[in-house]
């Protein structure tokens, strides 16, 4: 094992998802460095120089550095951590490119659809020369819950999820040099495995549309207990089935969502619907919910994950009318055009290709 908790790991974003890495390796104590753009999100933990944190065998992590500055963040980091909205994925890449260093480790957590193979292109686009192992995961580890800029409440960790690299043969040596600080991350077979099993754009995308008075209604409230009725589960089961067949037109077999739920959270429930609302008490009674369609359940799960499955679709000839839907309600709600700004066949580079070429192109 030549990664250590004593390299710097650079944590690259520091909304819920980068506070929920810090709370989780800083426990173990790994030492952290921690970036984002907006100096709003990081002045408390810098004033702190840490992060609080209850659920867990400590109560405070301490960060090496808190900066806005990217190049300080990850000059010298042997792994990097990146947990930013897919949709600025590209951008970000760009922004490191002329500073990687060989050997270092990017984890996009979680990728969306085919990150790791976005982010390569990027990178390339960018003329970065530095040989590092890129790789993406299909979930987020942890769940918890942010009871103040600089304090938050850990929760339960995942039972497992899935890793994969780009080219998908450096999955094996992700795993070996990181797999032991996530234990619940397996190796997944190809970039589609992860990109079709990210859940995210089935459950967030559905709900947002279908409640959007609740979204930009003032009075807070739970997602998943709010949104999750009867009616929008079966939307998403006609989503979800959607989402296997497209999968299973690739030669990729995934979970169906109640299984996902099975597998990931450990529910097990006689509906679609009780299993999500049992979710919303245990693992996301406080987690604050959109009031903006501007959120990332309605702007990056619709343009990462809703449009490359349909697009994919297009190509294997499976219907997809729910999905569909979903995306042109977007359009609709937001006056914007997902298909066209979203991770589409042009912007994985796969346009034009049948359906052996993509599943081969997703394995390199």
């Amino acid at each position: 094992m030549t990664v250590s908790k004593n390299d710097a790991w650079a944590v690259i974003g520091a909304g819920m998802g980068g506070k929920g890495l810090v709370g989780h390796l800083g426990a173990e104590g790994f030492r952290l460095r921690l970036h984002d753009v907006d100096d709003g999100m990081i002045a408390a933990m810098r004033a702190s120089r840490g992060l609080h944190i209850s659920g867990r065998n400590r109560d405070f992590v301490p960060l090496d550095l808190v900066t806005t500055d990217l190049v300080a963040a990850i000059s010298g980091a042997t792994v990097i951590l990146v947990s930013t909205y897919g949709t600025v994925h590209p951008q970000l890449a760009a922004a490191m490119g002329p500073h990687l260093t060989d050997g270092q480790i990017i984890l996009l957590c979680q990728g969306n659809f085919a990150v790791a193979h976005l982010f390569r292109r990027a990178l390339a686009a960018a003329g970065a020369k530095a040989d590092v192992l890129v790789a993406e995961m299909d979930a987020f580890p942890v769940s918890l819950a942010i009871e103040a800029p600089d304090r938050v409440e850990m929760r339960k960790v995942k039972a497992q999820w899935q890793m994969v690299a780009s080219p998908v043969s450096d999955t094996a040596r992700v795993l070996q040099e990181i797999g032991w600080a996530f234990p619940g991350m397996m190796a997944a077979q190809s970039l589609l495995a992860t990109g079709f099993t990210e859940m995210g754009g089935m459950f967030h995308s559905a709900a947002m549309v279908t409640n959007v008075g609740r979204v930009e209604d003032a009075a807070a409230y739970n997602f998943y207990a709010a949104n999750m009725v009867p009616s929008v589960c079966k939307l998403l089961e006609k989503m979800d089935a959607e989402r296997v067949a497209v999968a299973a037109a690739f030669g990729v077999t995934i979970p169906n969502v109640r299984t996902w739920l099975r597998e990931t959270y450990l529910l097990d429930k006689p509906t679609l619907h009780e299993a999500l609302q049992e979710m919303a008490v245990t693992r996301y009674a406080t987690a604050p919910a959109p009031k903006s369609l501007a959120h990332r359940y309605l702007v990056q799960d619709v343009s990462c994950i809703l449009v490359p499955i349909t697009e994919l679709a297009r190509v294997a000839g499976v219907p997809t009318p729910a999905s569909d839907t979903v995306i042109a309600m977007a359009d609709l709600l937001t006056d914007r055009d997902f298909r066209a700004e979203g991770r589409n066949l042009a912007a994985l580079g796969w346009r034009g290709m049948a359906v052996p070429q993509i599943a081969k192109a997703a394995m390199q």
